[in-house]
């Protein structure tokens, strides 16, 4: 039996972070494992983002479910998660990681380090196959040099599951073993002396494209629902 994986995004409007990390954690996540996926993970938002910091978080509540299954396809799930919040949106996707933790805590337990949450949109005029080599190729390998990178999930968008889903390119769940090294701007580009360099190097790489109007980052927190 294959297995497939489709992510669901999930944006909040209204609710408070906390009120929208719970249900999330205690409704829909219950109601998505009694359907029987063979992995469940979820990414969400717990609260405002720091207000110091070196990225453009966005504010707004979002959650991720990433939902594993066998190729009798999503239906299910999306019939549980559409009608979840004011937005959602489903996608096919394919996976990789070019970093992994070993998993040492138990299903239902947040992750032991905040999670860099980007919805990537690729540039105006870049075709899709150079999107995904500068991001593979390119950005991949030179996050891993500079980046104190515990985790990187890297998820390149297929097609989308139903209709009125939001579009985007892809999606990048990222981890550093601690809160410093993901904040503090001197840790996360390779010390003093690399720092202004590695931030320029970077943001060369990422402006030639992404657009980064329209491509959305986030504070967020993971679990392990079912792994």
């Amino acid at each position: 039996m294959s297995s497939n994986k489709w992510m669901y995004v999930l944006r909040g409007n209204g609710e408070s972070h906390a009120a929208w990390s719970s249900r999330m954690r205690h409704e829909l996540g219950p109601r998505l494992l009694s359907l029987g996926p063979s992995k469940l993970q979820l990414t969400v938002t717990e609260a405002p983002p720091p207000k110091l910091n070196l990225f453009p978080f966005k504010d707004r509540p979002i959650a991720i479910f990433n939902v594993y299954g066998d190729s009798d396809g999503p239906t299910r799930f999306s019939n549980v998660l559409r009608d979840a919040a004011g937005s959602v949106s489903g996608y096919e996707v394919e996976e990789a990681y070019p970093v992994n933790y070993e998993k040492a805590w138990s299903d239902g337990e947040p992750t032991p380090s905040p999670i860099l949450l980007t919805m990537l949109q690729k540039k105006a005029g870049v075709p899709t196959e150079e999107f995904i080599a500068r991001w593979h190729d390119g950005h991949t390998p030179l996050s891993l040099e500079i980046h104190p990178l515990w985790y990187y999930q890297r998820n390149v968008i297929r097609e989308p599951l139903f209709e009125g889903s939001e579009h985007s390119d892809g999606i990048v769940i990222e981890a550093c073993r601690t809160r410093g090294d993901l904040l503090n701007p001197t840790r996360f580009f390779g010390g003093a002396i690399k720092m202004v360099p590695n931030m320029l190097r970077v943001a060369k790489d990422i402006n030639g494209f992404l657009d980064m109007k329209k491509t959305e980052t986030y504070y967020a927190t993971e679990y392990h629902l079912r792994s």
